[in-house]
């Protein structure tokens, strides 16, 4: 009996949901060279800025190329009125008392997708709608919740600032400080190692709350390097003779997870595993180490790697490689092969989004430091904003 009723609270919960994802996908967006898939939507007159922000989202992807919105009154979808033109797919819309969208394939009139929406002319309720749009036509979560935190540079201070996945919501935290080293946004909460009266720190600041505290302060050499969950950080303390990776929660208590007399920095974590910089090879290479392990060395091409960053599933390091200037790489953790996916001016600073498909990073190639958002494949590479030490989040 309390097997039959589990049963029927889970039909009843999706039931609730009314909604669909198909199994196929209609964009591998993981092959290069792909074809822009062509969509056009109908239907959402009465809600404006919905359709703009679904529009924009899909677009700025570079993955589709979206007309209309078109009217539509209420009639069947006939698949055989658009089999003349270069439209592939259809997003329908009615809105009565609620959002209802459908999408449709031109080869049939079944949904292949179908969804209900709360009736609200908002740009959040556009992004749920293109995220799912995103997630049916290709299998991938979409990038459009995205956020990253990034730095500024002022006469006398370095500031912080947030922005939505496209640049286009630039937030001012308020943070400044005479230099900042590196932040991190997770959830509600900045993270961040700073050097301000004589002393270097390690704070956060909480967005829900605007209060500032800090977790660490010294004379020695303070970098964050990650954050773990959100109650434990990773980084680097240097004293000038002894480089330490350590981890501390927020009331700063820590523990030391390797030491050296080498100069190391850039500590990034990924499921116990914790990835680091090191000169004890002669150059700035990559390592990997473990808790209570010694360290196994990663990049061997390139003669100076720098700044790594692993994807969410850990199985790809993006770095940062001097070879005439700074250019961004992806090694495949698991067959090993590695990419270079950019190659004008310099190219710095990469950061993984959550969505796995792009990453964030800084480039000059425009001839000043400024954010793009660029496609692991290389292929898509989006100017964002000004600034630099971007950190993509979610």
């Amino acid at each position: 009996m309390k097997k039959f009723l589990t049963c029927l609270i889970f039909s009843l919960v999706l039931g609730a949901l009314n909604f669909s994802y198909a199994e196929k996908i209609y964009l591998d967006i993981t092959q290069p060279g792909i074809k822009k898939l062509s969509i056009a939507i109908e239907g959402f007159e009465k809600v404006p800025v919905v359709s703009n922000t679904i529009k924009d989202n899909l677009e700025f992807t570079e993955y589709f190329k979206v007309y209309g919105p078109f009217p539509y009154k209420g009639e069947k979808f006939d698949p055989s009125l658009w089999r003349a033109s270069d439209i592939e797919i259809v997003i329908r819309a009615s809105t009565e008392d609620k959002i209802s969208v459908k999408i449709f394939t031109v080869t049939s009139d079944s949904a292949i997708f179908e969804k209900d929406y709360v009736l609200n002319n908002s740009e959040s309720t556009g992004n749920i709608i293109a995220s799912d749009i995103y997630k049916t036509l290709t299998g991938k979560s979409s990038p459009f919740f995205n956020r990253f935190i990034f730095l500024r540079k002022f006469r006398n201070s370095t500031g912080l600032f947030i922005s939505n996945w496209n640049g286009k919501h630039i937030y001012d935290s308020g943070i400044r400080r005479e230099l900042i080293s590196k932040a991190v946004l997770k959830g509600n909460k900045i993270f961040y190692s700073s050097l301000h009266d004589r002393f270097w720190h390690i704070e956060f600041f909480d967005l829900s709350t605007k209060t500032n505290r800090e977790i660490i302060k010294s004379r020695a050499l303070l970098q964050l390097g990650d954050v773990i969950g959100e109650s434990q950080i990773i980084y680097i303390q240097n004293d000038g003779e002894l480089s330490e990776i350590k981890i501390a929660d927020l009331s700063g208590k820590s523990k030391t997870i390797a030491s050296s007399r080498w100069v190391e920095s850039s500590p990034r974590w990924a499921s116990s595993r914790i990835f680091f910089v090191s000169n004890r090879a002669g150059s700035p290479q990559i390592y990997e180490t473990w808790e209570g392990a010694g360290a196994r060395r990663i990049t061997y091409q390139g003669r100076y790697n720098t700044e790594p960053a692993i994807s969410i599933e850990g199985s790809k390091l993006a770095f940062s490689s001097l070879a005439g200037g700074f250019q961004i790489y992806i090694l495949d953790l698991v067959t090993g092969i590695q990419s270079q996916i950019t190659k004008n001016g310099n190219n710095e600073q990469p950061s993984f989004c959550p969505d796995g498909n792009f990453l964030t990073i800084m480039s000059d190639r425009r001839g000043k430091k400024e954010i793009f958002l660029i496609s692991a494949d290389g292929l898509i590479q989006k100017p964002l904003t000004a600034g630099y030490l971007p950190y993509c989040t979610r």
